[in-house]
């Protein structure tokens, strides 16, 4: 069985369209894999699914020759994962990337519906995927508003503040089973403020990482904000507690 070469352009050119439509909700976020990245990998998918399926007829006929059309496309779905692997990072806060990297997998997927001519399975899964990414994006931001609303505020007075202070903030908190939400730096001329948004288990915790967080180098002062209680504590400044003492 073959198919026309029209044929072949009309799904080639789905495949692109539904590929370039999920990569521009990517590009519009200023994720990695976007618009180009999104539009090729489908249209890679397609391709390959398309060869596989009608790119060898031609040997059926020959004796001891067997053609398992699916063998292309079940590689297509293993290696995909490499090019998706790419775009997932960890920075100091968080794992990101996961969901870019499962839209280069699901753009695969549209790509060889189209090359396996199931263009309204392509173009349906397609709008499930924007519906998962647009819409679903503000039912998450809902249920996050009220934890976040619950959240510690942690307001670090220190000079000078670099990459390697916010990471020691950062260690302290979690070590001590302090969840980070938010990490913020506030340049000034003479004291920087970190700014920490967390969730700590009970406040003896957040007692406990607000001496360690004075006992780190350039602290001055240490402000816990507890906006789940409507309370405000202030620590001691480190260079009066240092006096006292």
């Amino acid at each position: 069985m073959t198919i026309s070469f029209l044929e072949i352009l009309l799904r080639l050119g789905l495949a692109l369209i539904l590929g370039a439509i999920i990569g521009l909700e990517r590009e519009s976020t200023e994720h990695t894999a976007g618009l180009r990245t999104q539009a090729l990998v489908a249209l890679g998918s397609s391709l390959f699914t398309i060869i596989s399926a009608y790119g060898f007829t031609s040997f059926l006929g020959i004796p001891h020759i067997q053609i398992d059309p699916t063998r292309i496309a079940s590689y297509i779905v293993a290696g995909i994962g490499f090019l998706g692997a790419g775009s997932i990072f960890r920075d100091q806060q968080r794992v990101r990337g996961l969901t870019t990297a499962a839209t280069v997998w699901l753009v695969a997927a549209v790509g060889m519906a189209c090359g396996a001519g199931m263009l309204l399975t392509a173009v349906a899964a397609t709008i499930m995927a924007l519906i998962i990414l647009l819409l679903l994006r503000y039912v998450e931001r809902l249920f996050l508003l009220g934890r976040s609303s619950e959240a510690q505020h942690l307001h670090i007075e220190a000079t000078p503040v670099s990459g390697q202070f916010t990471g020691q903030v950062y260690d302290a908190c979690t070590h001590a089973g302090i969840t980070v939400e938010k990490l913020t730096v506030r340049p000034d001329q003479e004291v920087d403020t970190v700014i920490v948004a967390c969730h700590a288990p009970n406040a003896a915790t957040l007692s406990q990482v607000i001496g360690e967080l004075r006992a780190l180098p350039g602290v001055r002062t240490v402000h816990a904000d507890l906006r789940g209680t409507g309370t405000k504590q202030q620590a001691i400044p480190k260079d009066t507690a240092d006096k006292a003492s």
